[in-house]
């Protein structure tokens, strides 16, 4: 087995790379006890269950078994918990409960998704990947971390953003997400396991900007100060 995986970060070193950096901020979210804050407590359970998949994915891309299964999870899984954050962070009360309705909006309509582009289920051999909802994610998620922006501008609560643990956060979302968008409509093709659309280094930017989204997670999470969020 352990061949296996030596021989598959070997062929994709920058999808491999892309998780194991995402134990940095796991660590450090433990280490600076950042899960005092609800949003990174979010975060961290995220960064979990999202490193779970992405292993779960890496071994059975490296015994070539379908992985797409996996991947349509992780677009509900990871809607949830990182618009929870910002359900956390938000103080207007229609902004909060927008994110909360959104939730529910999208999880019915991943779920639909899902059905229509994979009618059975049990054939996870020819499994599709979710054909509207990564690009509606990303739609959403680019709205609510520029709603936060505007919040926390016109609010002139912080003083410094530099500073602001959650600013690094939203940065790295932005990023991600913002590239995402662009790609995400043609995924269904691409990660079709039987006649896959080629869509060349296109494939691997999604990962570059998830690697760099980490990178400032980890930033933003290294100036979180336990004794300063007490006060």
């Amino acid at each position: 087995m352990g061949d296996i995986y030596l021989s598959y970060f070997h062929k994709q070193p920058i999808v491999c790379f892309s998780i194991i950096i995402t134990l940095i901020p796991l660590i450090l979210i433990i280490y600076k006890s950042a899960y005092i804050d609800s949003a990174f407590l979010l975060l961290l359970i995220y960064l979990i269950i999202k490193l779970v998949i992405d292993n779960l994915m890496l071994y059975y891309a490296a015994i070539k078994v379908n992985t797409v299964f996996y991947f349509n999870i992780n677009v509900l899984v990871r809607y949830i918990f990182l618009s929870g954050m910002f359900f956390c962070k938000l103080e207007t009360s229609l902004y909060r409960k927008s994110v909360l309705y959104s939730m529910g909006i999208f999880t019915v309509f991943c779920i639909c998704d899902l059905l229509y582009i994979n009618p059975d289920l049990k054939n996870l051999h020819n499994h599709k990947a979710l054909l509207y909802s990564t690009t509606l994610e990303c739609l959403l998620m680019i709205f609510w971390i520029l709603l936060y922006f505007y919040e926390t501008i016109r609010s002139l609560k912080i003083s410094n953003l530099l500073l602001f643990p959650f600013f690094w956060v939203c940065s790295g979302l932005l990023l991600y997400y913002s590239s995402f968008v662009f790609i995400a409509p043609v995924l269904h093709n691409a990660f079709k396991w039987n006649h896959r659309l080629d869509i060349g280094f296109l494939l691997y930017v999604p990962y570059i900007f998830e690697i760099v989204s980490m990178i400032l997670f980890s930033i933003g999470i290294g100036t979180f100060s336990a004794r300063h969020y007490a006060k």
